[in-house]
């Protein structure tokens, strides 16, 4: 191989590299993106009002198009999302973020985003519950800000949704620990302890990764620790 086709061939591949280079580059933004709007949807079915605000941009630009209207920048999503600070800790809904889309912009520092929201939600109204379950859709916008991908707006739309006449099971009612001899299967090598309080509505299982905006631990803790008060359960 003379000198002319060997250096070609280095060419070729450096081009061949750096191709490959912004394919990856793409792929890790796609995936931070995904992360974060899963770490979004588990915010909001718990309520965590800090956590989901830390989720959006600084920008003016950010947008929340809700069916009550649309709100505008950071302080039209504190706004919003403002009630939960005073929520009740019960678990009220879960809105699954599935089916997502995402799509990185030509300039690599914006992105596009589409999910369907499933998920069953209940409110109480004074001694009972309004339950349903609803579908919807999010149209998202994406931005990085100093290499963080962040919410930049958000569009909703609800095109189904049922209303439940019956009871809606509390996790209380099916999910409590077994006392011992309850259980039909093996038995286990450590009892479940009594006051163990996952099963309550309103517990926050534990998160292993920190906000994937923020990169600080969640308050899980914190909201689960005025769980056990209200339930006259143990500090845990």
């Amino acid at each position: 191989m003379n000198d002319a086709a060997l250096l070609a061939r280095i060419e070729a591949l450096e081009k061949k590299v750096k191709a490959q280079e912004k394919q990856l580059t793409i792929l890790k933004d796609i995936e931070a993106i995904k992360k974060l709007q899963k770490a979004y949807g588990y915010y909001v079915e718990h309520m965590m009002y800090q956590e989901i605000v830390d989720c959006f941009s600084d920008s003016p630009d950010v947008r929340l198009n809700w069916l009550e209207g649309q709100y505008s920048g950071k302080e039209g999503v504190k706004k919003y999302f403002e009630f939960m600070k005073t929520t009740p800790p019960d678990f009220m809904h879960q809105v699954m973020q599935i089916a997502g889309i995402v799509d990185i912009d030509s300039n690599g520092k914006t992105a596009k985003g589409r999910w369907y929201a499933f998920g069953g939600i209940f409110v109480p109204r004074g001694d009972s519950m309004r339950r349903s379950f609803v579908s919807g859709i999010y149209e998202m916008g994406y931005i990085r800000e100093k290499g963080i991908w962040k919410i930049l707006s958000i569009k909703w739309v609800i095109p189904y949704a049922v209303r439940l006449a019956g009871e809606w099971a509390m996790p209380e009612d099916v999910n409590r620990p077994y006392i011992e001899g309850q259980f039909r299967g093996p038995k286990p090598d450590i009892p479940i302890d009594l006051n163990d309080g996952r099963y309550l509505s309103g517990y926050i299982f534990p998160f292993h990764y920190n906000h994937p905006v923020t990169g600080k631990p969640t308050s899980e803790a914190e909201k689960n620790a005025r769980l056990f008060q209200i339930k006259g359960k143990p500090a845990q």
